[in-house]
């Protein structure tokens, strides 16, 4: 007798067979139950993971000589052809060779005509999204109303490409990829079978390359059978699958964590002279690299994840997720780079370099926050290191009108008036607090004002009168400003701070003004090559700006 594979030997023959599939396995169960089997099933999903096998099951299932029954015998003379393939009513038809609409054509046909021996005629058309537009079209009205001995069932890995008009005519169960504990369970039981030992980090290796295909890892399992006598280990999975140890790959993220570059390198290279490319070694270190990401972010949220538990453990707090993602950045770009070996193997030692020698890399809002941070305490610092020297006020005697330096008080002070020999309106302030103050008062409450009054500074105080200060050819801002209603809205937003009714005075710099003075008659005594640009108001864009800004024209050389 020829040997026969795992993959088919140990293939699912009932329900209760299937792994990882349970949604779907209890509703089919239930529908076989309470006689409410659809006349079309659309089974999609990726590869290896149960989808032939259960349109098998289903067909036993109907028309099983103690059916129909959610649990065929797979005793009797119609279970076991069925399980082979050869039964005479249960069709299985290759979708990839059978594509055209000729074949739809005598499926068309031969629907009319009842099972020889069954209670049902079963059509079971393997990747059905290969089939032709034009063969989908034949194929909807019988879809749609078949003959009620017939039924469709459908298997595809790709759903996307079949038309909505098919998909909206059948049942459809989307299988999904099964976990790394049922994978690992079931090889575990074939070993058992088959008298083979087998290592757990081995089988959890098995489990992880078949990347949610069972068939996979069956075909994986049935090679290393033949590999090993009788006991099966990890460095036996290495080999057959070409895997990079574990240990060398640790061996590269501690060369990461301390910062060696040498170890990092030299591991690299006997990993490339073993025979293995570069492109696999990146593809391993992104799959960890991967986990580690995976687990900064979710912890212990993330059960779903088939973490490689002692190397999480190892250096799950090693990186942050911004490492992280720079890592794998750097390895991506140079995966795919170019497909030349030579070249491929100096932008991974690159990239390696560049690994080994990084920093923590830190999120931008960490950064922010630490210059906030630190401007902070440098601003605190600047405060106490100037003195109180620098922010003397200059004070104005009632009696003698003279002015006159006097020392203040630190922080934010409500004025108030103490009895002196020179009178009893005295007022002394922290001037920068105060003036800072009032800035982000007005900032707050109106923009447009806080943006002109900021150019000056106050001067003085004179009699509860805040004098402030501009330069001589601010006069923009002094005509705007001294404007009734924004002066009342100043003097309110002042009197809200030192809670007690004040006036404000705008005035200008003599020293700016007199500057101003010579750069106006410098202006005025330009060449008389100069060109002279005359702008009217009544052009609509300066009339406008005029308007805005309460302004006037002026004559411009050039």
């Amino acid at each position: 007798m020829s040997y026969i594979v795992l993959a088919r030997k140990y293939r699912p023959q009932t329900f209760d067979d299937l792994v990882g599939q349970e949604a779907i396995v209890t509703t089919l169960k239930n529908a076989i139950r309470s006689n409410r089997v659809a006349h079309a099933y659309l089974l999609a999903g990726p590869r290896g993971v149960g989808k032939t096998s259960t349109a098998r099951i289903v067909s036993k299932a109907l028309n099983c000589i103690h059916g129909p029954t959610d649990t065929p015998c797979n005793v009797c003379d119609i279970c076991r052809c069925i399980s082979e393939g050869n039964d005479i009513d249960v069709l299985e038809i290759d979708g990839a060779s059978n594509r055209g609409i000729d074949e739809i054509r005598n499926i068309r046909q031969n629907v009319n005509y009842a099972p020889s021996r069954a209670r049902y005629k079963i059509y079971i058309i393997d990747e059905v999204h290969m089939l032709t537009r034009e063969a989908f079209n034949a194929l909807l009205k019988t879809l749609e109303e078949p003959p009620p001995h017939v039924k469709f069932i459908f298997a595809t890995t790709a759903v996307n490409r079949l038309p909505e008009t098919v998909q909206s005519r059948c049942q459809r169960f989307d299988f999904k990829n099964i976990s790394v504990h049922d994978i690992e369970k079931r090889l575990l039981d074939i070993c058992k079978t088959e008298g083979v030992s087998i290592e757990s980090s081995a089988l959890h290796m098995i489990a992880r390359y078949a990347k949610g295909g069972l068939r996979d890892s069956q075909s994986v399992l049935d090679q290393l059978l033949s590999f090993c006598n009788g006991k099966i280990s990890r460095e036996d999975v290495n080999f057959v699958l070409g895997c990079i140890d574990e240990d060398k790959i640790l061996g590269v993220f501690e060369g990461f964590v301390k910062k060696d570059t040498s170890s990092v390198l030299r591991i690299t290279n006997d990993i490339l002279n073993e025979g293995k490319t570069a492109g696999e070694f990146i593809d391993q270190l992104l799959l960890y690299i991967r986990e580690l990401l995976v687990f900064t972010s979710c912890k212990q949220e993330a059960k779903w994840m088939e973490f490689n538990p002692s190397f999480i453990q190892q250096y799950g707090k090693s990186f942050s997720q911004d490492t992280l993602m720079y890592m794998v950045q750097i390895l991506s770009d140079a995966r795919v780079r170019t497909p030349d070996s030579l070249l491929q193997r100096i932008l991974l030692e690159m990239a390696l370099i560049k690994l080994s020698r990084m920093e923590s890399i830190g999120s931008l809002n960490d950064i922010l926050e630490k210059i906030t941070s630190l401007e902070s305490r440098l601003g605190k610092s600047d405060n106490n290191s100037e003195g109180k020297d620098r922010e003397t006020v200059l004070i104005r005697d009632p009696e003698t009108q003279q002015t006159v330096p006097e020392p203040i008080r630190e922080g934010y002070n409500t004025p108030h008036t103490e009895d002196t020999e020179k009178g009893k309106n005295e007022i002394r302030y922290n001037e920068k607090d105060l003036w800072e103050k009032i800035l982000s008062a007005i900032q707050n409450k109106k923009k447009s004002i806080w943006s002109l009054l900021r150019e000056g500074q106050l001067a003085r105080l004179e009699n509860g009168e805040f004098v402030i200060e501009f330069p001589g050819n601010y006069t923009f801002h002094l005509q705007r400003l001294n404007q009734v209603e924004e002066k009342k809205f100043i003097e309110q937003c002042i009197q809200e701070i030192v809670q007690n009714t004040v006036k404000v005075r705008f005035v200008a710099s003599q020293m700016n003004s007199d500057k101003s003075k010579n750069d106006t008659l410098s202006t005025n005594h330009a060449p008389s090559n100069q060109k002279t640009v005359d702008l009217t108001t009544s052009e609509p864009a300066v009339k406008k700006t005029v308007e805005l800004f309460d302004g006037h024209v002026i004559k411009i050389h050039k």
